[in-house]
């Protein structure tokens, strides 16, 4: 199966072979790919220029033998990024803290997500609260998802929740919801494709918003994509309070999950996610699947849906008998979200 979050090609460029073993051995096992060790300028420079124009991540410090600051000047047109360790102590959470701060991709720059508003000004209380559903492949139930969690929400805040239709290519939200009328304290927010949007509608500091984003892109895609989309998603990820990931329990989905899990948080800027498995198949698979699910979440935020209770999600707190919003397992998702928002 191609992987929807390939791994990064690294070369590594540093002097110190303790160290550089210990830099190779620490993202191999944050699912990295060394591609190759250069211990000298000479041996980096000769092995870049066979890479012309595909993308690689340098990872070099200044003791490299010959290497200077100008060298790394004549990369600038290449899809190359070159990140610094000097200065870094030689402990995983300092290193990858470091390379996390110089990465520069869509997906973790300092965009304006809310158009005119510039967040690094606003405080933290005074910021929208936007959940972003995402997940697998294969229509795991991001969209049933999303409105039955609007629907708790609402009930629990006693007022309206946004929502925003970010997947283009199936616009399921869109479908269910009109622009035009609100259904049980839900509105659908205005994002037309048409219009080529590289940012969200404009939010008030005390809104709540849920983002039905789709399956995200392929990293790859993602970096070098210039057009609307790719701000787009970039955007939405920097405005994003709390991602949730839905996954089915087949081979497939939790394959992706796994990757997910591996590689993607590792770029993203540090946002609190919740992993949802959406369960199906028989018993024998079911609990295979739910003993792979909870072993690869394991301290993370997670829970477990049967299907039927994404089915018909407009209406779903009726649907289900919940005297008290909160009750059923996605109104305790709710409750989750709303209490790691205050």
């Amino acid at each position: 199966m191609r992987s929807e979050i390939p791994q990064l090609e690294v070369v590594t460029a540093i002097a110190d072979a303790d160290f550089e073993d210990f830099v190779a051995q620490l993202l191999f096992s944050q699912g990295w790919s060394i591609i190759y060790r250069a211990f000298d300028s000479d041996a980096m420079n000769e092995f870049l220029s066979s890479r012309s124009g595909l993308r690689t991540v340098i990872i070099y410090k200044a003791d490299l033998p010959g290497l200077m600051s100008q060298s790394l000047m004549e990369y600038e047109d290449d899809p190359f990024t070159f990140i610094s360790l000097d200065g870094s102590e030689p402990a995983a959470h300092a290193v990858m803290q470091k390379i996390r701060s110089q990465l520069r991709l869509p997906l973790v720059q300092s965009v304006d997500p809310l158009k005119s508003r510039e967040p690094a000004r606003l405080q933290p209380s005074a910021l929208p609260q936007l959940f972003t559903v995402t997940g697998s492949s294969g229509a795991p139930g991001r969209t049933a998802l999303a409105l039955a969690l609007a629907e708790e929400l609402t009930a629990l805040r006693g007022k309206g929740i946004g929502m925003i239709d970010a997947d283009f290519r199936s616009p399921a939200l869109t479908r269910r919801l009109s622009k035009s009328t609100k259904e049980n304290g839900l509105s659908l927010l205005p994002l037309d494709s048409k219009q080529r949007p590289t940012a969200l509608p404009e939010l008030t500091p005390d809104e709540t918003a849920i983002v039905d984003l789709g399956t995200l892109p392929a990293l790859g895609e993602a970096v070098h994509d210039r057009r609307w989309q790719g701000s787009l998603i970039s955007a939405i990820l920097d405005a994003t309070t709390h991602l949730l990931y839905v996954v089915r329990s087949t081979d497939e989905s939790l394959d992706e999950l796994s990757l997910f899990l591996k590689e993607f948080p590792i770029l993203l800027r540090k946002i609190p996610i919740t992993y949802i498995c959406v369960l199906v198949g028989n018993s024998r698979e079911l609990r295979a699947a739910e003993a792979r699910f909870l072993s690869l979440t394991t301290a993370e935020n997670r829970f477990m849906l049967r299907e039927s209770q994404l089915q018909g999600a407009t209406g779903l707190i009726s649907m289900l008998g919940s005297p008290k919003p909160g009750k059923s397992e996605i109104g305790k998702i709710a409750q989750s979200l709303a209490t790691s928002s205050r």
